[in-house]
């Protein structure tokens, strides 16, 4: 064997070595040559725009689908761990970030759909300075009061909300694409009035901003950068 075939050989042998070997769990991010602070500061800017343009989280629903999906992210190694100890500061970011995502996807809250309906009704109007004829001739006023049992009655609409996104992921999971199409837009006419009630100059900064801290912890983005 020549020298070139042994250098062949080595170079082979040391690819097999290379694409053999298991790739590390944690530090991920680190090792595509950029500092675990730089996807936590960029969380944090999301954070912030995230509470100016949705407020808190509003339903506990929203807590719940974003640990469910923060445990599947991280079980299936979507998002990878910074090596310590800034993971957990960065998990519990990611967490904070989700929480506002689903509430700008099921933020709708409790509202009065018949808030609306007043029937007039006549009230004495009471005078400040009153006169010695107010006894006999009373003033009286117009106003509008609520119905009882009627204008009271409310819908939990972030419930129909968590429904038809339920129903979106499920079509979408069994690839029948009609039905899920079909719940998506039923989502968005339900969710309109909500989503028009948003700072959209904060939400548009958060989203930007909140998916680039998820992709600097991407698996993807790690493994193209080694």
């Amino acid at each position: 064997m020549n020298e070139t075939e042994t250098d062949l050989a080595a170079r082979v042998a040391a690819l097999e070595a290379r694409l053999g070997a298991p790739a590390p769990a944690t530090g991920e991010v680190a090792a595509a040559g950029l500092h675990p602070a730089v996807a936590l500061a960029t969380g944090l800017v999301a954070l912030v725009t995230g509470y100016l343009g949705l407020g808190l989280p509003s339903h506990y629903y929203q807590l719940v689908f974003a640990a469910l999906t923060l445990l599947v992210a991280y079980h299936r190694e979507i998002l990878l761990l910074s090596r310590p100890p800034w993971h957990w500061p960065q998990v519990l970011l990611n967490y904070g970030i989700l929480c506002l995502f689903f509430k700008l996807l099921i933020g709708a809250g409790t509202t009065r759909p018949l808030g609306w309906i007043k029937v007039p009704a006549i009230e004495k109007k009471d005078d400040p300075e009153p006169s010695w004829w107010d006894p006999v001739i009373p003033k009286m006023e117009l106003v509008w009061r609520d119905v009882a049992n009627v204008t009271d009655w409310s819908v939990d609409i972030t419930r129909i909300q968590t429904l038809l996104l339920v129903a979106t992921l499920a079509g979408a999971l069994m690839r029948f694409q009609p039905f899920a199409s079909l719940t998506a837009l039923t989502l968005l006419i339900v969710s309109l009035p909500t989503l028009l009630g948003f700072q959209w100059d904060w939400v548009m900064a958060f989203l930007i901003t909140g998916g680039g801290a998820f992709y600097l912890q991407a698996h993807s983005f790690s493994s193209r950068r080694r």
